[in-house]
């Protein structure tokens, strides 16, 4: 939408809900969805990415809760504004908190093209919420505890104030409706009339689509056709929201996919590394032979032969001595060369370690995204994939967003995705409780939790429903993992469900449906 079409847009949903109530603000992977508690029960939808940025009504709510925009539902719309004739505008919305205090946000939408970017800002004008990185103002700063401020405008002159005859010296004016409104003044229509005739179309309710099928806020002069703003979305093919949420599977498969051919390349490296590491005894050998008879290689050039002391007698190892050799020099060098491959050893293996868990992890995201039926799902990973909060921060958590199963004297809780089981372990789980995890297969991640020892037959238990949700469900016997919560790690700046673990014990049962 250009400025204008994004002006008479917010004056229809001024009119409409300004007063009203939100209902529930929920995002997609390139839109965020506003209901509004109303006689004709629409959603505000805001497409900001991934197209034509764009305002209209739907009447389904589409997309996924987010915490920090959670604290808008139930507030009342007080103001719906926007800066008039450009590509900026906002919901004023207040609410009042269980405390009593009356809290204040401003839901700000910048739709200016490819930039285009939506942020939250709180009573202080400080922004606690961004869509995306988009900045369509190179001078501005933005973020999460900066000072909002409005990107600047790229014309001075609109509707209300010009000193021009060319319609494309005004903001809000693109190549088409400039072409529409230039068609005016080429049957008879002066300038100031044509702008007059575009502010009066501004202010009513309808759009056009010209004969090129563009929207356009204005009448065409040869006509058009008419679109009301509620009938806006189906201009928006119902295959174009297919193909989104196709678009979303593929760039999670394309991004785990990636994941998983980046560290299988980094592993092999390391598997090299190792191997030269572990020749640390033959460089430790060589300063030996080279300390004991050191009396042979001072001042000495070309080859000579040197004294090898075994355990069968003492071997005759012929030498050449380079050029410029300093056989002291030549010993500390071999020994710290020595010392240092064997210090790697150790920390090489537990690095191939955790890459062998991280390898895992990717295949177990494209799991489940590979069985997950539901888009919202995939939507849920792809927003706390874009979060900046702490990803271990402990948060309260309903039960209800898991599986429970009573087993023995304790409570199993069951990750339905990679989302759930990342908040299941990392902000749900206790240190003390029980984790298990299909070994080097993908499954579904449970946390077992009860007071007291927990006994074998519980663990089997718990194993054999893990994996009964793992990939390998359909074999006789099934390896399953365990250790305490407090052994589970998650690496800086991985996706939801990525974990890694060391300290373990593992248990092979039959699968079992639950």
């Amino acid at each position: 939408m250009d400025g204008l079409s994004i002006t008479k847009a917010v004056n229809i949903l001024k009119n409409r809900y300004e007063g009203n109530k939100v209902t529930k603000v929920t995002v997609t992977e390139d839109s965020l969805c506003v209901g509004v508690y109303s006689d004709d029960r629409a959603s505000v939808m805001v497409q900001i990415t991934g197209g034509k940025p764009s305002v209209h009504t739907v009447f389904s709510h589409e997309g996924v809760a987010d915490k920090s925009l959670d604290r808008l539902n139930g507030g009342q719309i007080v103001s719906i504004g926007c800066r008039r004739y450009d590509r900026v505008f906002y919901l004023d919305i207040k609410k009042r908190r269980p405390s009593g205090k009356i809290e204040s946000h401003r839901l700000v939408f910048e739709l200016i093209g490819k930039m285009s970017n939506a942020m939250l800002v709180n009573e202080d004008g400080m922004v606690i919420w961004t869509f995306c990185k988009n900045n369509p103002d190179a001078d501005r700063e933005i973020g999460i505890g900066k000072q909002y401020q409005m990107p600047k405008s790229n014309k001075s002159r609109n509707l209300d104030r010009y000193d021009t005859d060319n319609f494309a010296d005004l903001l809000g004016f693109y190549p088409v409706t400039v072409k529409h409104a230039i068609k005016y003044m080429e049957n008879n229509y002066s300038f100031d009339e044509t702008a007059v005739f575009i502010k009066e179309s501004i202010d009513d309710d309808i759009f056009y689509l010209d004969e090129a099928g563009k929207l356009i806020p204005f009448k065409p002069f040869t006509g058009g056709q008419e679109v009301r703003f509620d009938d806006i979305f189906t201009l928006t093919d119902v295959k174009q929201e297919a193909k989104r949420d196709i678009s979303i599977r593929k760039k999670l498969m394309r991004y785990f996919e990636k994941q998983g051919e980046k560290y299988i390349t980094l592993k092999a490296k390391l598997e090299k590394e190792l191997v030269q590491a572990e020749q640390y005894d033959k460089l430790l050998s060589s300063a030996e032979l080279l300390k004991s008879n050191i009396y042979k290689l001072k001042n000495v050039r070309g080859s000579v032969e040197l004294d090898e002391y075994t355990e069968n007698g003492v071997n005759k190892i012929l030498y050449e001595i380079p050029e410029a050799f300093d056989v002291n020099r030549e010993v500390e060098k071999l020994y710290k060369r020595s010392d240092k491959l064997k210090r790697s050893v150790p920390i090489l293996k537990a690095r191939i370690e955790e890459i062998d868990n991280n390898i895992d992890s990717a295949l177990e995201q494209l799991y489940f995204i590979e069985i997950s039926a539901d888009d919202d799902e995939l939507r849920e990973l792809a927003l706390e994939m874009k979060r900046k909060a702490p990803k271990q921060q402990k948060r309260q958590i309903n039960q209800k967003q898991f599986d429970k199963i009573e087993i023995g004297e304790g409570t199993a809780y069951i990750g339905r995705n990679s989302v759930s089981n990342h908040r299941l372990v990392f902000q749900f789980a206790n240190p003390s409780d029980w984790w298990f995890h299909a070994q080097k297969i993908p499954s579904a991640h449970l946390v077992f939790r009860k007071d007291g020892i927990v006994t074998d037959v519980e663990i089997e238990k718990c194993a054999a429903i893990v994996a009964g949700l793992s990939k390998a469900k359909d074999d006789l016997k099934v390896t399953v993992d365990y250790t305490q919560k407090k052994h589970v790690k998650k690496p800086k700046n991985t996706p939801p469900g990525f974990v890694i673990y060391h300290r373990f014990s593992s248990v092979t049962v039959e699968p079992e449906s639950v």
